[in-house]
C-alpha cells in the first residue's frame, strides 16, 4: 500500500550550545529555571526574559512492527544526546506510551507512527530576577521548549500462550496487519487466531481529536481472532480519517501544543556570570539496573493491555477467569510501578539489584 502524509515544510532547529533532555514535563512556564543536571530536575525561576514561539512545523510518518521498548522510543525522541538518561527524565505519558506500543513474545503488532513537530519556544532579552543569587541556581537553565505530538494506530493480535503465538507465526507468513486483505487471506489468519483476541487502538503523548476519539468509542475495537472483521472496518475508517486532508492532521493542528523536549544551556553561556561553575554529570553505574525496572514495569503494562483484551471479549462461561486475570495484572502493575519508583530514586536496595 503506497502511504502518502502531507507534511509540514520546515525542520525542528535546536540551538548549537545546549543539551537536550526528552520529556513531556518542561512547559513554557518553566523557561528561565534553573535545571539539576545530576538529578534532572527542573528548580527555582532565575532568569526572566521575553517568551519567543518559533513557528517550525513538520510532520514525518513511520510504520513498523514487532519493535521493543528501546526502539519504539529511539523513533519518538530520536538519539539520547550527551548521555541523558533518558528514563529519569522521561515523564509518565511518555514512558507508558513508550511500553504501550513496544511488542513482545505473546503479542503480534503493526503500527503506524504520526510524528508532528509543532515548533518551539526560547526566552530571549534574559536578566535575572530580582531577589535571585544566581549562585543558588547551579550551572543551568532551561532556554527551550520543543513542541511535538506522536500519534500511533496500533492493531495487535494478543496470544494467551507462546504455543500459540509460534503457531500462528509459523502458519501465517504475512504479518503485516495493517493492510487490507482479500477474503482468502483474513480466513486464514481468523483460522489460526482463533484463541487470540485482535484489537485496534491508538495512543499519544497528548489528547486524541475529538473526531477521533469518537470513532474509537463508537466502533469496535477489540474482537476474537475468529472473526477480526469488524475490527478491520474500524481500522479502515481510522486510517482513511488519517489520510484525508481534513482529518486528523487538521484536527491536531487545532489541539494545544504539547510538550516533548526542552533545551538547557549554561548560565555562563548567556552572559550571567557568578554561577556555578560546571560540573560532570554524575556517572554511577546504575543505568542497568535502571533499565531492567524499567522493563519490569513495561512487561506489567502489556500483561494488563492483554488481559483487557481477553476481557472485552469474554463470554459468559469465560467471564470470571478472565475478569480475575484483568485484576491480577491491575495489581501487579500497580507493584511494578512502585518497584520503578524506588529502583530509580534508591537504585542500590537489594530488590532492585536482583531485578
Amino acid at each position: 500500500m503506497k502511504i502518502y502524509l502531507a507534511a509540514f515544510a520546515t525542520l525542528l532547529s535546536c540551538v548549537a550550545h545546549g543539551k537536550v533532555y526528552y520529556s513531556e514535563k518542561a512547559k513554557t512556564a518553566d523557561l528561565g529555571k534553573a535545571f539539576n543536571l545530576n538529578t534532572h530536575t527542573i528548580e527555582q525561576p532565575c532568569l526572566q526574559g521575553d517568551v519567543q514561539y518559533h513557528s517550525s512545523l513538520s510532520g514525518s510518518l513511520n510504520y513498523f512492527q514487532r519493535v521493543d521498548e528501546t526502539l519504539i522510543r529511539r523513533r519518538t525522541f530520536g538519539e539520547v544526546h550527551g548521555g541523558i538518561n533518558l528514563f529519569i527524565v522521561a515523564g509518565s505519558v511518555s514512558t507508558s506510551m513508550t511500553h504501550r506500543n513496544a511488542t513482545d513474545s505473546l503479542s503480534l503488532t503493526s503500527q503506524l507512527h504520526l510524528k508532528f513537530n509543532e515548533g518551539y519556544s526560547t526566552l530571549e532579552e534574559r536578566a535575572l530576577i530580582d531577589g535571585v543569587d544566581i549562585a543558588s541556581c547551579g550551572h543551568s537553565f532551561i532556554y527551550q521548549v520543543n513542541y511535538g505530538r506522536d500519534l500511533f494506530v496500533n492493531t495487535r493480535l494478543h496470544f494467551k500462550t507462546v504455543e500459540d503465538y509460534k503457531r500462528f507465526v509459523i502458519k501465517i507468513k504475512i504479518r503485516l496487519l495493517f493492510f487490507k486483505k482479500t477474503i482468502t487471506k483474513v480466513k486464514e489468519i481468523e483460522k489460526y487466531a482463533e484463541s487470540a483476541v485482535f484489537s485496534v487502538d491508538v495512543n499519544s503523548n497528548g489528547p486524541l481529536p475529538e473526531k477521533l476519539q469518537k470513532q474509537l468509542n463508537e466502533r469496535p475495537t477489540y474482537c476474537r481472532g475468529s472473526n477480526i472483521g469488524p475490527c478491520l472496518e474500524t481500522l479502515h475508517e481510522l486510517v482513511a480519517y488519517s489520510f484525508d486532508s481534513n482529518g486528523l492532521v487538521k484536527d491536531l493542528a487545532a489541539l494545544d501544543k504539547v510538550p516533548r523536549s526542552f533545551v538547557v544551556k549554561g548560565f555562563r553561556d548567556s552572559g550571567h556570570y557568578g554561577a556555578q561553575d560546571w560540573v560532570a554529570t554524575n556517572n554511577s553505574g546504575y543505568d542497568p539496573i535502571w533499565r531492567r525496572a524499567d522493563s519490569h514495569y513495561g512487561q506489567a503494562v502489556r500483561d494488563l493491555e492483554r488481559a483487557k483484551a481477553f476481557l472485552q471479549v469474554a463470554t459468559e462461561s469465560e467471564y470470571e477467569q478472565a475478569k480475575l486475570r484483568y485484576e491480577q495484572a491491575q495489581a501487579k502493575l500497580a507493584d511494578a510501578e512502585l518497584l520503578k519508583s524506588r529502583c530509580f530514586s534508591k537504585p542500590w536496595l537489594v530488590e532492585c539489584s536482583s531485578l
